[in-house]
């Protein structure tokens, strides 16, 4: 049984990561930081270890650092998490010498790809492969060279080229396709051959984590194939080769555009059921996610805890990387800003029901989402993108206000809402009962102290 190392500092999200990886065969240990992580390698002795980028006393890519540095663990898988959409943190992840990463919210179907594939439990080619001599442009480390592809499927690439790198190097790949088109993936080198009489040898590159955009753009490459002219046959008969093509030409001409048509139509269903099946996966995901996350969510009723793990689900589930959580304090009557992520919670100005745009909003009882494009990760905006109000039954007890998000979306969709209006739900019940023990417990300690006064 192959054992996986667990490595992060928020045991909410331990708790997600062991429920997808737990029942499939392999032994679970956990660490929460990673001088923790380093000293249970001898102990657990791993066989893939799963680390989050940051730690509370060293991050991830030091850790990974010192466990290459170590003659027994070079060859140890290590798959990194990070925020998704930050490009400066996949590449501090990769020079770091880790095999593959993953981002958050992390996705159950993409985990268990990634560590069936590193501990060697894909024993055939799940993806089609298909020969593709097309141009490469390779960068690693400063170093630039062309080369060209003799194959290639959605999860890597075998390039010709007699400027052979080492087993495990991070490349990045510019893929030059036909009609102009390019596309850039980074990878990581699998194997390598040397040439032969004459070969120039070549290298097979593991495609790391393409985007939704490339893997739909390989997958359509790949299904299309590589288009070849035919050699012109040699004629016995000049004239008879000419009688029989003009005889054909209008036939195959209207045969042609026959077939076209049925190929556009063939690839239009294709994608429309590939779309389909990524939004099962990823409703499926998220589900599960939010399942995992409501059940520690609901399993304590100290209210700083609860707002704790609101903000950790916020943050690792929804992939939020700017945003405020609001609660109505019932004196004032005034919506107050108790904690968030990317902004200055203490300067934010509380906001009455039915002021400006959140108190609308918290007034309305209803979510907002924003319409249109949304704004690309990272940047700054006083706009909200998500405005949830978290009600229990027909009270609203405060709202989640989202700014921005680590994720890569065009726009919000039907899932969207549903999932943030379940996280509403959850989040605005958990903080009931908290605050409802509170209470109680301020009453029961009132009574005990009025009744020592009582029998002194």
């Amino acid at each position: 049984m192959s054992t996986i190392l667990l490595v992060d500092d928020v045991e909410l999200f331990l708790e997600l990561e062991r429920s997808h990886l737990e029942g499939r065969g392999y032994g679970i240990a956990t660490a929460t930081s990673g001088e923790q992580a380093l000293a249970r390698l001898a102990e657990v002795r791993p066989d893939l270890v799963l680390l989050d980028l940051y730690l509370p006393d060293m991050n991830g890519d030091e850790v990974c650092r010192r466990i290459r540095s170590h003659l027994e663990w070079q060859q140890l898988p290590v798959i990194m998490v990070t925020a998704a959409g930050k490009q400066a943190e996949i590449g501090k992840c990769l020079d770091a010498g880790c095999d593959d990463y993953i981002t958050k919210p992390v996705n159950r179907q993409d985990l268990l790809e990634k560590v069936q594939r590193l501990l060697g439990k894909v024993r055939r080619r799940t993806a089609e492969r298909r020969p593709f001599a097309i141009q490469v442009e390779v960068s690693t480390g400063g170093r630039n060279f062309t080369s060209y592809a003799r194959d290639l499927s959605r999860n890597g690439i075998y390039i010709r080229s007699s400027s052979a790198l080492a087993v495990n190097t991070a490349v990045e790949l510019q893929l030059q396709f036909p009609e102009g088109r390019e596309l850039k993936v980074m990878g990581r080198v699998r194997r390598v051959e040397p040439g032969k009489e004459g070969d120039e040898g070549g290298m097979g590159i593991y495609f790391i984590l393409p985007d939704d955009t490339a893997r739909a753009e390989l997958d359509r490459l790949i299904a299309q194939g590589e288009k070849r002219d035919e050699a012109p046959r040699e004629a016995a008969s000049l004239e008879q080769q000419l009688a029989f093509m003009g005889r054909e030409k209008a036939h195959l001409e209207k045969e042609n555009r026959r077939l076209a048509a049925r190929v556009d139509e063939l690839e239009a269903e294709n994608r429309e059921f590939a779309e389909h099946i990524v939004q099962i996966e990823e409703i499926n995901s998220n589900l599960s996610n939010l399942y995992i996350a409501s059940s520690r969510l609901h399993s304590v009723l100290d209210r700083h805890k609860v707002l704790e793990i609101i903000k950790e689900i916020v943050i690792n589930f929804v992939g939020a990387e700017r945003f405020a959580i609001l609660t109505l304090d019932r004196d004032q009557q005034q919506l107050v800003c108790e904690t968030g992520e990317g902004l200055d919670v203490e300067g934010f100005k509380p906001v009455a029901p039915g002021e400006g745009f959140l108190g609308q909003v918290f007034q309305d009882k209803k979510i907002y989402l924003r319409t249109g494009p949304l704004s690309s990760p990272g940047e700054e905006s006083e706009a909200p993108l998500v405005v949830v109000p978290l009600t229990i039954g027909d009270e609203v007890l405060g709202l989640l206000v989202v700014y921005a998000l680590f994720v890569q979306k065009d726009r919000l969709e039907e899932i969207d809402h549903q999932l943030f209006s379940m996280l509403g739900e959850h989040a605005a019940t958990a903080l009931f009962s908290a605050t409802l023990h509170e209470e109680t417990e301020r009453k029961r300690a009132t009574y005990k102290g009025f009744m020592d006064l009582l029998l002194r």
